[in-house]
C-alpha cells in the first residue's frame, strides 16, 4: 500500500493523524509550574532540582519548615523560581487551606508530584496501629486528597496537566506490612485517577522506584554501595529524577495510568549466583 492510499484511508476513516511537534530538550518544563510534596529531601528535592533545570517554576512542600528553607538554598543556586510552602499531607484541612493560599499567590499549578512518603520501621507482628495509621495517612490519604484538590482546580482553570505519583517496587510484592500496602494503593490510584481525570487532558502516572539512596533508608550518595540489590548498588534520586520530567513533559504524553518501574530488577530479575 502506497503512503498516499495509507493517509487516504485515514482519512475516510477520520482517525486524528498525530501531528509532528518540536521539543526544547534543554527546557522540556519551560513555562510550567509544579508543586512537589516531601521536595525537602530524597527523591522529591532530586526531581525539584531537575524540574528547575528544565525550566519550571517549583514549590516544594513538606513539613519540616527547616528542611524546606535549606533545601530552598540549595535550589536557589540553580533558579530563582523555587519556593516553598508548609503542607501536612496527612491533615485534609491542611491540604486544602495551603492550596489555596498558593491558588491565591497566583500559582496555577499544572504540575503535581505526590512524592510525600513514609516507611514503617518494626517487622510484621510488632507494627502498632499508630504507626499502620501514620503511613496510610501520609502515603495513601495524602496523595488521594491533594490529587483531588489539584485536579479540581485544574478542571476549574481549564488546565491540561499532569500528575505523577511516586510509588515503589514494594507495590509488586506480597503486602504484609503497611508500607506495601499503600504503595499497591498508589498503583491502583494511578489507574483510576487516570481513568477519572484523562478527559480533561489531565494525565496521571506513577515512577516506582527500587531502592533507592535516601535518608528513608539512612543511605546517601555517598554510601550508594548495596550488595543485596541486583545492581550492586542503590538507585540514585537523580535517576528517577530523569523519568519523572519524561513521564510529565510531551515526551511522555502517550503515556497514561501506567506505573513506570525503576528497580534496578529488584523484584523482576533472580540472582544466578
Amino acid at each position: 500500500m502506497s503512503v498516499f492510499s495509507y493517509f487516504k484511508r485515514l482519512i475516510a476513516k477520520k482517525v486524528k493523524v498525530p501531528i509532528p511537534y518540536s521539543v526544547n530538550q534543554e527546557k522540556l518544563l519551560e513555562g510550567r509550574v509544579a508543586l512537589i510534596t516531601g521536595g525537602g529531601s530524597g527523591i522529591g528535592y532530586s526531581i525539584a532540582e531537575l524540574f528547575l533545570q528544565h525550566g519550571a517554576r517549583v514549590i516544594i512542600a513538606g513539613r519540616s519548615e527547616k528542611k524546606l528553607k535549606e533545601a530552598c538554598e540549595k535550589l536557589k543556586l540553580i533558579s530563582s523560581s523555587i519556593t516553598y510552602i508548609c503542607m501536612d499531607v496527612s491533615s485534609v484541612p491542611d491540604i486544602e487551606d495551603k492550596f489555596t493560599k498558593l491558588c491565591r499567590e497566583g500559582f496555577a499549578i499544572d504540575i503535581l508530584v505526590n512524592s510525600a512518603g513514609i516507611h514503617h520501621t518494626e517487622s510484621f507482628g510488632k507494627i502498632s496501629e499508630l504507626e499502620y495509621t501514620s503511613i496510610m495517612d501520609i502515603n495513601v490519604k495524602g496523595t488521594y486528597f491533594l490529587t483531588q484538590v489539584v485536579s479540581n482546580q485544574m478542571i476549574t482553570r481549564g488546565i491540561h496537566g499532569n500528575i505523577l505519583n511516586v510509588s515503589s517496587s514494594s507495590g509488586v510484592r506480597p503486602a504484609w506490612g503497611p508500607y506495601q500496602l499503600s504503595k499497591w494503593a498508589i498503583n491502583g490510584m494511578t489507574k483510576g485517577f487516570a481513568d477519572r481525570l484523562l478527559k480533561y487532558g489531565i494525565v496521571v502516572n506513577a515512577v516506582a522506584p527500587g531502592q533507592t539512596a535516601t535518608p528513608m533508608l539512612n543511605t546517601d550518595l555517598n554510601n550508594i554501595d548495596n550488595e543485596s540489590a541486583m545492581l550492586g548498588r542503590f538507585i540514585v534520586p537523580s535517576e528517577i529524577a530523569n523519568i519523572a520530567v519524561f513521564l510529565v513533559s510531551d515526551f511522555g504524553r502517550v503515556i497514561v495510568g501506567d506505573t513506570i518501574y525503576a528497580s534496578g530488577g529488584s523484584g523482576i530479575v533472580n540472582s544466578h549466583l
